[in-house]
C-alpha cells in the first residue's frame, strides 16, 4: 500500500515538473525576464506587425505572425558588449550592436539602411538588379558586397562564407527560407510589405533601425513623414470633389483590383477619390476578368496604374497591351495617372516616402490644391 502511494506521488511530481518545464519552453520572455516589466515600450502608431520593449540597456523586439495572431511571433534581444550572459544564451536570439555585417533580401531594406546611415555595414544582398543605390552597386563590382542570388533560393555557401549577424527577409506563408535557418543563419522577418496603410509600411523604418540602435533617429524621420502625410490628407479632405478611379491592368488575362482594406484602397481614399470596391472585404487583391472591370469602371474619371517599361511609356504602348483599354473614359479623356517603375523606383523607395506618393496623386486628382507641382513617382500619361 505504501509503495503504491509512493508511486502515485512520484507520478504526480513528474507531471507537475513536466508542466513547469513545458511552460518555460512556451514562454521564453518570462523565462528570461521573469516578472520584470519593461521600462518603456514602442507601440507603433500605424504599423501592426511589431513592438519594441526596453529593459535597461537591452531591448526585446517582437515581430508578430502576420497570418495568425494567435501564434507566437519571432523574438530578438538586442544589446551591446555589456549585456549579461543570460541574455546571450537564452532561447531568444541575441544580436549585439554595433552591427558590422548583415544581409538584405529586399531593395527597400537598402533604402532603410541609407536613411539611417548604415549602408557601410551591409555585406551581402539578394537580387541586386532591383537595387538602384550607386554606393551598393559599386561595392558589388568590387566584391565588397556579395551577391547571394535570388531571395527565395539564396546561395547558402556564400552566406556562410560572409557570415552575416542576421538577414532581413520578407516572410511568406510557405516559408521559403527554411534551408537558411537549417544552416544556422539568423533570419529577421521584415513584414513591412504586408501592412495595409502607407504610413504603416513606412513605420517599419523604426523596427529596422532598432537592430542598429538607431531607432531614435528613425522615430524622428518617421514623425516628419507622418506629419507631411497627414497634412496632405487634411488638405484633400477640405475639397468636396472625389473623382472616381479605376486601377491596374490585365496580367495573364486577370485584372487584379485592390480589396477595400488594402494598401492601395487606403491610398486612394487618402488622395480624395471614390473607389467602387472600397467596401469589398480583404487586404489583398481581387482577381477579375476584363468584362467585370469594364462593366464596373469604364466610366471612371481617372485611371491609375504602374508599369515596368524600359523606355518611355506612351498611350500607344498601353493600347498594344490590349486595344480594349481605349474604350475606358479615362483613356479617351486623357486622365491616366501612371508610374513607370523602371525609372521611378516606386517599389523600391516609395515605401519610405508615402507622403510624396500621396502628394503625387493628390496633385493630379485635385490640381487646384498643388498648382505647378512636379511629380516624383506618379504622373499623367500625356504622350
Amino acid at each position: 500500500m505504501v509503495q503504491r502511494t509512493f508511486l502515485w506521488v512520484l507520478a504526480l511530481v513528474i507531471i507537475v515538473l513536466s508542466a513547469c518545464n513545458s511552460d518555460k519552453k512556451q514562454d521564453p520572455v518570462k523565462n528570461l525576464f521573469g516578472n520584470q516589466e519593461p521600462d518603456s515600450v514602442y507601440t507603433p502608431f500605424y504599423a501592426k506587425g511589431f513592438s519594441i520593449s526596453y529593459f535597461g540597456d537591452n531591448k526585446l523586439i517582437e515581430v508578430y505572425d502576420p497570418w495568425d495572431s494567435t501564434r507566437a511571433g519571432s523574438l530578438f534581444v538586442v544589446g551591446d558588449e555589456t549585456t549579461p550572459e543570460k541574455f546571450r544564451n537564452s532561447q531568444i536570439p541575441f544580436i549585439e550592436f554595433p552591427v558590422t555585417n548583415w544581409a538584405a533580401f529586399s531593395s527597400t531594406q537598402v533604402v532603410f539602411a541609407e536613411k539611417i546611415g548604415m549602408l557601410e555595414t551591409l555585406k551581402s544582398v539578394a537580387e541586386p538588379q532591383y537595387i538602384s543605390n550607386s554606393y551598393i552597386q559599386e561595392r558589388l563590382k568590387k566584391d565588397e558586397v556579395r551577391n547571394v542570388g535570388m531571395a527565395n533560393a539564396a546561395d547558402v555557401e556564400v552566406l556562410l562564407e560572409v557570415s552575416p549577424q542576421f538577414i532581413f527577409v520578407s516572410p511568406f506563408k510557405d516559408n521559403r527560407y527554411s534551408h537558411l535557418a537549417d544552416a544556422g543563419l539568423l533570419l529577421i522577418n521584415d513584414a513591412s510589405y504586408l501592412e495595409t496603410s502607407p504610413l504603416g509600411r513606412a513605420e517599419w523604418l523604426v523596427f529596422f533601425s532598432a537592430f542598429f540602435d538607431k531607432e531614435k533617429e528613425a522615430v524622428s524621420i518617421f514623425k516628419e513623414i507622418s506629419e507631411r502625410y497627414n497634412s496632405i490628407t487634411g488638405k484633400v479632405s477640405e475639397t468636396n470633389i472625389r473623382p472616381t478611379v479605376v486601377t491596374g491592368t490585365l496580367f495573364n488575362a486577370i485584372w487584379y483590383m485592390p480589396a477595400g482594406e488594402s494598401y492601395m484602397a487606403r491610398l486612394f481614399n487618402d488622395a480624395g477619390t471614390s473607389y467602387e470596391y472600397s467596401d469589398r472585404e480583404g487586404t489583398g487583391s481581387l482577381g477579375l476578368d476584363f468584362e467585370t472591370v469594364f462593366n464596373d469602371f469604364h466610366d471612371s474619371d481617372y485611371w491609375i496604374f504602374t508599369v515596368n517599361h524600359a523606355g518611355q511609356f506612351t498611350r500607344d504602348d498601353l493600347l498594344q497591351m490590349d486595344e480594349r483599354y481605349g474604350d475606358f473614359h479615362a483613356f479617351k479623356d486623357g486622365k491616366i495617372i501612371f508610374s513607370n517603375t523602371h525609372h521611378s523606383l516606386f517599389y523600391e523607395k516609395g515605401i519610405i516616402e508615402p507622403d510624396v506618393v500621396l502628394k503625387d496623386l493628390a496633385a493630379s486628382l485635385h490640381p487646384n490644391l498643388y498648382p505647378n507641382y512636379e511629380a516624383v513617382y506618379f504622373e499623367f500619361l500625356n504622350e
